[in-house]
């Protein structure tokens, strides 16, 4: 593949807002800006054509297996679902059914979700359209709902295929001269070949989904090769299957809006060893490492749960992965990526230090809606359904988190009491539990509703007192401080004649 600067929807490397496409419509352009835009977008297109030139295709470079010309993948499941058209090479006794150089187009036999199967373009075979790595070919591949083909034309000689399309196909990536796997690694490279001239055309789905793209702002490799010192590559973020990670850190901005999707973003690096499984993405909760001094004996620990895998990835490729509890709000986060012991190839990622137009970035996709019009967006306001809930709110104790702030009836403990019960006597009078002389006098300075107030005449249970945090337990509609110090000297009376009875 050849690697492009993108130029239909750039990556942003400092925070900003990327308003989506709003309306449907074909966009044209090469396999790199293809791929990073099915990234950058997190969907797939089912209306996808693909042509490139292509020469040095040579059966004899892959004895006893095939190649790969190209790959039409969807990577938004676990088990993938390809589109290939493959080169066979020569077999030893000969493949009747497959000779040297002839071509099938063959999809389905992976998807995601539904019933599919293996599917192919007839006929198969076709015709032998390489032999020896001298024919010089355009390639023209595409998929869209109705059907699915290509179309060779290698100098005087065009071959043609065509087939139906019962799986619905989708692609978000696409790849030349090299078949990548669902589980990491890769097969099928047409080593000696060479690609050129390279472009998509598809179909933009039509989205009203804001976004806003969060740079990482420290990155770094912990290995078990390294325990005492940091990694010695500050450019390289490496994940290998004997523990070597990748931990990542981003300040997440305020957003005036729900978050739907949260997005993770890393650029396989340039050295022939780069391509490999990729790897789990777990969460951090400890954010105090930094990247200067963090050692593998000072890591942090990750959370279990994987968040999604990042990857495979080939050589010099954007690759993504959507995590599977989007960021609930602003902060700071950080996150390890890591491949288990079962895993093959290690891969190699760019770090910003390597390169900081490939450095790793969040993308997080939200909404703007304010359904219960209280004027605060859903997302800011932790409740959008109940227009007494937002960041504005005054805090009252209720069992609720009124003002959005986490907190729920701050204030609101053994100072600020709404019984009577919880700050005097047993009969509310005033006991020997802390408030309250033992005959029922006033003794401390912590009053409930319906008890004696300070020297003052003063109630507490009207407003906080001065120094209170919080609600101070307001009770709903006020009332005048005399009217409550009569309240209580009343059921104070009241409480004695009973007891007298």
């Amino acid at each position: 593949m050849h690697r492009a600067a993108f130029a239909l929807t750039p990556v942003c490397l400092a925070i900003g807002l990327m308003p989506a496409t709003a309306a449907a419509g074909q966009v044209c352009g090469t396999v790199a800006e293809f791929n990073q835009a099915m990234a950058e977008a997190g969907s797939a297109s089912t209306d996808v054509t693909l042509t490139f030139d292509v020469v040095g295709v040579n059966p004899g470079d892959f004895f006893g297996t095939k190649g790969s010309l190209a790959q039409f993948r969807d990577t938004r499941c676990a088990t993938g679902a390809d589109m290939g058209i493959k080169v066979y090479g020569p077999d030893d006794p000969p493949n009747d059914a497959h000779p040297a150089g002839t071509l099938k187009m063959e999809y389905g036999n992976s998807c995601c979700g539904g019933v599919c199967g293996e599917n192919w373009a007839d006929p198969n075979a076709s015709a032998t359209v390489f032999v020896d790595g001298s024919e010089a070919c355009t390639v023209k591949m595409w998929v869209n709902p109705m059907d699915a083909g290509y179309s060779l034309v290698c100098g005087d000689n065009q071959f043609d295929a065509l087939g139906g399309n019962p799986e619905a196909n989708a692609v978000n990536e696409i790849n030349l001269l090299i078949f990548l796997l669902p589980d990491g690694g890769s097969t099928w490279p047409i080593v000696n070949a060479t690609a050129s001239n390279d472009q998509v055309c598809w179909e933009q789905m039509p989205s009203d989904m804001m976004s806003i793209t969060v740079p990482v702002i420290e990155d770094v490799t912990t290995g078990p090769g390294w325990p005492a010192v940091v990694f010695p590559d500050i450019t390289d973020l490496a994940v290998e299957n004997d523990g070597t990670a990748a931990y990542l850190k981003f300040n997440v901005p305020p957003i005036d809006g729900k978050v739907t999707r949260t997005r993770l973003f890393m650029h396989s690096s340039t050295a022939p060893s780069s391509d490999g499984d990729g790897g789990e993405v777990h969460a951090v909760t400890d954010n105090s490492w930094s990247e200067g001094t963090m050692t593998w004996n000072t890591r942090p620990a990750f959370e279990a749960p994987s968040l999604g895998r990042i990857g495979p990835a080939a050589a010099d490729v954007l690759v993504s992965v959507e995590l599977a509890s989007p960021l609930a709000g602003s902060g700071t986060v950080s996150y390890a990526v890591y491949s288990p012991p079962t895993d093959g190839n290690g891969t190699h990622f760019w770090s910003k230090e390597g390169s900081a137009a490939d450095a790793a970035y969040l993308k997080l996709d939200y909404v703007i809606v304010d359904a219960d019009g209280d004027g605060v967006n859903d997302g800011p306001d932790c409740d959008d359904g109940d227009p007494k809930v937002n960041p504005g709110a005054k805090e009252i104790c209720n069992g609720i988190d009124d003002d959005c702030d986490g907190d729920t009836d701050e204030g609101c403990g053994t100072d600020d009491s709404s019984t009577g019960d919880s700050s005097g006597g047993g009969d509310g009078s005033g006991g020997g539990d802390g408030s309250g002389d033992s005959d029922g006098s006033t003794g401390g300075t912590t009053h409930g509703i319906g008890s004696a107030g300070p020297d003052d005449g003063t109630a507490l249970s009207g407003g906080p007192r001065d120094g209170d945090a919080g609600c101070g337990c307001n009770t709903p509609g006020g009332g005048s401080p005399a009217l409550f110090a009569l309240a209580g000297l009343a059921l104070a009376r009241r409480r004695r004649r009973r007891a007298r009875a």
